[in-house]
């Protein structure tokens, strides 16, 4: 019912437009990674400082966030590193389902690998992800399974085994879905 609900219920959503929906880019990092966490890392309304850059050093180092201090403001990191901040907030929350949308777009190809990896990775530990992706190649890269959406419906399912990027597109110009 609401995006709180679905923080509780361990659902979590990192935006296609990460700087409109998913980023404060005038703050700097270790509050954007804490964003999402305040409630464990407050009382009484005070912030525990020492905790939040706790928080935000493990990410950084987990994930390989490029910084020159947790305090520098997100507007200043390369596009995959801001990617990578949202998603150090979502999964400071420790999530069951990690919902992606377009997560590499606009960044360049050695972070849209590192990003890659990371959600292999998470899928590996049992984490249950979805990626809304564009990008052809990139879903056939990281899915166990894919479903194909057509004007708002579902079209089909593929195993990846059985899945190319010509059977993908002719699922969806089949049915009358855009490209």
């Amino acid at each position: 019912n609401s995006p709180a609900e679905a923080i509780r219920a361990g659902i979590v959503l990192a935006p296609e437009d990460r700087k409109r929906d998913g980023l404060v880019p005038a703050w700097p990092v270790k509050q954007n990674i804490s964003l999402a966490t305040l409630d464990e890392l407050s009382d009484r309304g005070f912030i525990h400082g020492r905790q939040e850059t706790a928080l935000a050093n493990k990410y950084i180092g987990e994930l390989g966030i490029r910084v020159s201090s947790p305090w520098q403001a997100v507007r200043y990191l390369s596009g995959g590193n801001q990617q990578k901040v949202v998603l150090a907030k979502w999964l400071a929350t420790h999530p069951k389902i990690l919902m992606l949308d377009e997560p590499t777009r606009g960044i360049d190809i050695n972070a849209k690998n590192e990003i890659y990896k990371l959600i292999v990775q998470l899928a590996a530990e049992r984490m249950g992800i979805i990626v809304v992706s564009s990008e052809l190649p990139e879903i056939l890269a990281i899915s166990d399974r894919i479903l194909v959406l057509a004007a708002g419906t579902l079209v089909t399912e593929f195993p990846i085994a059985d899945a190319t990027e010509v059977s993908l597109l002719r699922a969806a110009i089949s049915n009358g879905g855009p490209l």
